[in-house]
């Protein structure tokens, strides 16, 4: 498995694949219009453009996963870590998770999640991440804030 940078041309794919890896678990939580759900392409390519993204393809090229990152004032923030659905359990997630945190230099990591969906949460706490910050953002749905300082 190669973890390498996406560019440009991968935003269409990027965008395709985030609506696969985060749909199954926004219709589950009702939460149908969340972000990962919601982004237009447009947005997309803003986004790409102030954030390093990285990527894993498989043996056809078709992307199966991706994270991305931007620093201010030395604290790193990470964000659409994604695998499509039929790749997780396998490792990926995590390689590019602390990939992103190698690549970038930072003093503080933080992102953001759904406290309900369970496995990325735990996945965070096991990383070292610690809740800092909540929101209440629908009925059941608390956005936590997770951070971890070096």
């Amino acid at each position: 498995m190669k973890i390498e940078l996406a560019t440009i041309q991968d935003v269409p794919a990027l965008l395709d694949l985030q609506r696969k890896a985060f749909s199954s678990q926004c219709k589950e939580l009702g939460w149908e219009d969340a972000p990962p759900m919601s982004e237009t392409l447009e947005h997309a390519y803003e986004e790409f453009a102030n954030n390093t993204t990285l990527k894993v393809q498989d043996e056809n090229g078709r992307i199966i996963a991706s994270v991305r990152g931007n620093v201010t004032d030395g604290s790193l923030y990470i964000g659409r870590l994604m695998v499509l659905p039929e790749n997780r359990q396998q490792g990926i997630g995590k390689l590019l998770f602390r990939d992103i945190q190698a690549r970038l230099p930072h003093n503080r990591a933080w992102l953001s999640t759904c406290l309900q969906v369970k496995p990325p949460y735990e996945f965070y706490l096991r990383e070292g991440f610690k809740p800092f910050n909540s929101e209440i953002v629908g009925p059941g749905l608390t956005w936590v804030s997770m951070e971890k300082k070096l």
